[in-house]
């Protein structure tokens, strides 16, 4: 087939002027017809340049390697082009008109990179804890619990090791409302080592709880809703992957059944999610809008009977407004 061909200086050559246009050490200098316009392949009248496919080489390769990558390349694009063309010349016409298919993806192309460089440039990203809020107590339905929340304090003692004697004061000073009793009990858990939160301002699945405290299943429930500290002592049991015995103090301070709102803190992310799709929106509606208003205003556009220019639309509501 002489309409598809590769040059024999690029079958056999193409290591010593590929080498020396990309400055490799170890290759002899190029000659002087060898430059970046060489053509290493050719079909059916199209043409395949040394720069074109030094471009889709990676960088770092050793000479022999690279004249391998480079033939499997030219072979790929040899094979492709024959098989181009044959699909040319033998699908009947309407099988092979993609012009419309292609002029709408170019647009495409245009119009998807242009939105997100208008997107970088005037889209606001930034959200408050009020509109976070608002959207939550608008929109309640949206964040029912599936599963039950609860607010606690606890203090988680070291591995193997009994209660302090005085635990029975330690269980007083974890109920008290008392910030500094709850304070004092703060340090003496920093001091000690001992992990702890007596804030209980975060809301936490049991299953989540029980990554940080010692918690048995089979007491869940009366641990769930006791009003009093909870004294856990949690025996080892090598068969289930205890090898020490666990301790801790827990108080149950709130609780959120299942249907209940979530609270902001578990949904923020994906109310600030919601928010930003509705806000992207609208601000390529509004983009969309003053485009063809300017369009119309420069009498660039024209509808109707033989191209007859007609007032520009009325702006419309964005229908992506609520998610």
């Amino acid at each position: 087939m002489r309409q598809v061909s590769a040059t024999a200086a690029s079958a056999t050559c193409f290591c010593g002027w590929y080498c020396a246009l990309m400055l490799l050490g170890g290759c002899k200098p190029p000659a002087p017809e060898t430059t970046p316009d060489t053509v290493v392949a050719s079909a059916y009248g199209h043409s395949l340049k040394a720069s074109e496919l030094i471009d889709g080489l990676p960088a770092g390769l050793t000479p022999s390697d690279s004249a391998a990558l480079a033939a499997r390349a030219v072979s790929e694009w040899l094979e492709r082009q024959a098989i181009v063309h044959l699909a040319e010349t033998e699908l009947p016409a309407e099988e092979r008109d993609f012009e419309r298919t292609v002029q709408r993806y170019r647009e495409s192309l245009f119009i998807h990179a242009y939105e997100d460089r208008y997107l970088r440039d005037h889209l606001d990203t930034s959200l408050t804890t009020d509109e976070l809020q608002d959207f939550l107590d608008t929109q309640p339905d949206l964040f029912r619990l599936d599963a039950p929340l609860f607010r606690a304090r606890w203090m988680v003692f070291a591995d193997d090791q009994p209660f302090p004697r005085d635990v029975r004061d330690l269980s007083k000073q974890l109920a008290s409302k008392d910030a500094e009793k709850l304070s004092a009990l703060a340090s003496r858990c920093t001091d000690a080592g001992i992990p702890f939160d007596l804030e209980a301002s975060r809301w936490w699945t049991w299953s989540e709880l029980g990554e940080y405290v010692p918690l048995e299943s089979k007491r869940a429930s009366r641990q769930q809703n006791s009003r009093w500290v909870s004294k856990i002592e949690w025996k080892a049991d090598t068969a289930l992957g205890r090898p020490f015995d666990q301790r801790a103090l827990l108080l149950v301070t709130e609780r959120l059944p299942i249907g209940a709102v979530s609270p902001l803190e578990r949904v923020a992310d994906r109310i600030a999610e919601l928010l930003l799709h509705r806000r992207r929106n609208l601000t390529l509606e509004a983009m969309r809008q003053q485009a063809v208003q300017t369009a119309w205003a420069e009498e660039a556009l024209s509808s109707g009977d033989n191209g007859a220019s007609t007032p520009a639309p009325a702006a419309t509501t964005d229908r992506n407004d609520t998610p």
